[in-house]
């Protein structure tokens, strides 16, 4: 068993957020009806940078500002060089990027503009976050498909497993818009449900600090599926449940309850995995949010404090990510 990871702080912002199911352990900002993202809680100084930045990035520091606020972590404190980052994202700056490549096509290397540039890159919106709070840690974004904002949590379990940092502010973040729509489209890559806009932040530390706790990440694993559709498909979410299981010394059957967003034309893949490894235990479905939903999974998970029991939280992309991680409710052994 290795060691479980304390959740000190949370902060989600969410396209329809009063509509969003199941019910989270931190409630979650809403974006606007006129589709702004809700910045009025940031300092002043992060707020202003924040209206200037590019739209992943304001979902970003929006989640990550209230997290760090939950947390007690101010921004006004000296650089903090123990403190890190790692985002999840499958598309992080597509958006940008569409925006960047059809100014330059409609007016040449006139149209290349040097502030949209810089956010063209998918680590802008994390380097962003570390500059606004002076996170001066390890900064990482990984991108595994739809299973990137687990796959960011486990990253960070990592971090600090390793005496890496004290701290780590983990999530994923997606923003949604015709381009990226368009694409996932022409791609067959269907969710099923259209999924919400979100970002989703939680604040990591090592047990024994100060700060109460939400609850703790045991155990985490990632694998691929190479042909989710096919007959096969469900061995690696097996593989990565009993990896999961495994990494919080539990066994896959201690698990009683799962959380997952899988699109319905993947629901006989994770079938067959959750009967392989779980036994009966069936997801309670939860609304799909891109890179956010992971860390929502968590946060829905969460919010079940009083059954104290090991869930299971899943993310099954149709490009053949796949991610499990175990968490236990505050006040679980």
């Amino acid at each position: 068993m290795s060691l479980a990871v304390a959740v000190t702080g949370a902060g989600a912002v969410v396209g329809g957020a009063p509509d969003f199911a199941p019910p989270l352990a931190y409630d979650a900002l809403g974006i606007g009806p006129d589709g702004s993202v809700p910045l009025g809680h940031l300092p002043e100084a992060i707020r202003a940078r924040a209206m200037r930045a590019e739209r992943v990035t304001q979902l970003l520091l929006a989640a990550g500002g209230r997290a760090l606020a939950a947390a007690g972590i101010d921004a006004a404190t000296a650089p903090a060089t123990r403190a890190g980052i790692v985002v999840g994202t499958a598309f992080g700056c597509f958006l940008t990027n569409a925006a960047y490549q059809r100014r330059l096509a409609a007016e040449g290397p006139a149209g290349a503009s040097p502030r949209l540039f810089a956010a063209t890159v998918a680590n802008a919106a994390a380097g962003e976050l570390a500059i606004a709070y002076r996170l001066a840690g390890p900064a990482l974004t990984v991108s595994a498909g739809g299973a990137s904002g687990l796959a960011a949590l486990g990253e960070a379990v990592e971090i600090l497993r390793a005496g890496r940092a004290d701290v780590v502010v983990a999530g994923g973040a997606d923003a949604l818009g015709g381009a990226l729509a368009d694409w996932c489209t022409a791609t067959g890559l269907a969710f099923g449900t259209p999924p919400a806009e979100a970002a989703a932040v939680l604040v990591l530390e090592r047990p024994g600090r100060v700060r109460a706790e939400l609850g703790r990440i045991a155990g985490h694993a990632s694998g691929f599926e190479p042909d989710p559709e096919g007959p096969a498909g469900g061995e690696g979410l097996a593989g990565a449940i009993a990896a999961a299981c495994a990494d919080a010394g539990l066994a896959p059957r201690a698990i009683a309850a799962v959380v997952s967003a899988t699109p319905p034309p993947l629901a006989p893949l994770e079938a067959r995995a959750l009967d392989a490894t779980v036994g009966g235990c069936r997801p309670r479905p939860m609304r799909p949010a891109l890179d956010a939903t992971g860390p929502l999974g968590l946060l829905a998970a969460l919010a079940d404090r009083e059954r104290r029991v090991p869930v299971l939280v899943l993310e099954v992309c149709p490009s053949g990510h796949v991610a499990a991680l175990v968490a236990w409710s505050r006040g679980a052994p």
